[in-house]
């Protein structure tokens, strides 16, 4: 769901409508997503539903009302720090199913894994492969706090000895200062969207974590 100011119509957005009808508990929804499951994913209108969390909620600013985009301002992969030469809004985006940033960005992230490689002529553009046994540890920072990438959402595909990688890296078409966080990330965070604050998103460590 996005803000009314981008909305197709220039009207209020259907949950926006009954916020300000009252009609639900907070000015808040939330997705706890699952992970391997074809079912069990939720929309939570006006709630938080603290059993599918396992620790407590990180409030990141939304950097301006037109979707829930968020500052992103480093990415390290196992401890070594990302060269991004500004910094990135990244919208959270669980409509999506992979990481997508500017190409230079997803090059620098992949140089930091060993045996990483272009696959571009077998998955397609901006798609890298990397060694099967590679051991990641990949963080994005969000606001002033790091948010940790799981190996098992990273891995896209399998065709030994590789694995297809979940960042993609975008070409010229693509805004060189956005990036697009998807389910690969967010199975791993209970995500919160909270319209009052002047707008943040809320991110709590998910019952997946544990899986």
């Amino acid at each position: 769901m996005v803000f009314s100011i981008v909305a197709s119509s220039g009207q209020p957005t259907s949950f926006e409508n009954l916020i300000h009808a009252n009609k639900v508990a907070a000015p808040i929804f939330s997705l706890p997503l699952t992970r391997r499951k074809s079912t069990g994913s939720t929309l939570c209108l006006g709630c938080y539903d603290s059993l599918k969390a396992v620790g407590p909620v990180t409030w990141v600013p939304v950097t301006s009302m037109t979707y829930w985009a968020v500052s992103m301002a480093a990415t390290q992969v196992n401890g070594n720090s990302v060269t991004m030469s500004k910094i990135i809004i990244a919208a959270i985006d669980s409509g999506t199913s992979l990481i997508y940033v500017p190409q230079d960005i997803a090059s620098a992230i992949y140089r930091q894994i060993p045996g990483a490689q272009r696959a571009e002529q077998k998955y397609g553009p901006g798609f890298w492969t990397y060694p099967c046994n590679s051991k990641l540890n990949i963080q994005f920072k969000f606001g002033g706090s790091f948010f940790a990438l799981n190996p098992v959402d990273f891995n896209t595909g399998s065709g030994s000895p590789t694995r297809v990688g979940g960042i993609v890296g975008m070409g010229d078409n693509f805004p060189d200062d956005l990036a697009i966080i998807g389910d690969e990330c967010l199975k791993s965070w209970y995500s919160v969207y909270d319209y009052s604050h002047g707008a943040r998103v809320g991110l709590a460590p998910s019952v997946n974590s544990h899986a």
